[in-house]
């Protein structure tokens, strides 16, 4: 079961990347306000509280860690217009590997540990 979720988290991380290297385009400003897909994942991930789909957990997910190494690289959630370039360079896939490998491998050790398996 496990695995079928990294495979939908995996296959959300890489379809959004595909999109946005032939649709680099940002998603309309309201007033000051930018936003990106990292707060539908957040927004996914609450809901996935409420209403248990672990779906939503896959993909929304993510959704956050594929913006997270934006983060690291600019040091703030407000990254410059023209970003694309750091959002595709291999400094940022290889944080975004080394982040969903250290997840995936944590998740694997709680289900096989009795006393932390997760419901």
């Amino acid at each position: 079961m496990l695995n079928r979720y990294f495979f939908i988290y995996v296959a959300t991380i890489i379809a959004i990347r595909i999109w946005l290297w032939y649709f680099p385009k940002h998603a309309p400003k309201i007033g000051d306000f930018q936003s990106h897909h990292y707060m539908v994942g957040l927004v996914l991930i609450a809901i996935c509280l409420i209403v248990y789909k672990p779906i939503l957990l896959a993909i929304g997910s993510a959704l956050v860690v594929d913006e997270i190494p934006l983060f690291f690289i600019f040091k703030t959630w407000n990254w410059p217009d023209d970003h694309w370039k750091q959002y595709h360079s291999w400094e940022s896939i290889a944080m975004i590997v080394a982040i969903s490998l250290l997840g995936y491998f944590a998740l694997q050790y709680m289900v096989h540990k009795p006393d932390l398996r997760i419901r």
